[in-house]
């Protein structure tokens, strides 16, 4: 297999609130980053998301190195491609997306 990533990728096991829906009615999901990169993240949840459907995504990275506080940051992208993840709690999805923009939100901007 072809390694076809161009951009390294960290992993991160944080929860992440992932929105595949319309605008008009979005599904908002609960699921857990995996891994990710500057220009994409993979997770795992309980639904399934067909590929080319439009994601927004949000996680708090936790407070280090002398932050008092968690990051909240924003994504948007596509989801790439879906995987059945064998395991003991049921049925589980593997995600991968491409994130076309990240924004950090900080504390401010939070509480407008």
């Amino acid at each position: 297999m072809n390694e076809r990533r161009h951009a390294q990728r960290y992993e991160l096991f944080i929860p992440l609130q992932v929105n595949a829906g319309s605008s008009h009615f979005p599904e908002t999901r609960t699921a857990h980053l995996r891994d990710i990169s500057t220009r994409g993240l993979y997770f795992i949840g309980e639904n399934a998301i067909p590929p080319g459907t439009h994601l927004e995504v949000t996680f708090s990275l936790p407070p280090e190195n002398g932050r008092s506080r968690a990051v909240l940051v924003r994504g948007s992208g596509r989801a790439l491609r879906v995987d059945a993840v064998p395991g003991e709690q049921g049925r589980l999805f593997g995600i991968a997306a491409t994130i076309h923009r990240f924004d950090f939100v900080n504390s401010e901007e939070r509480a407008a």
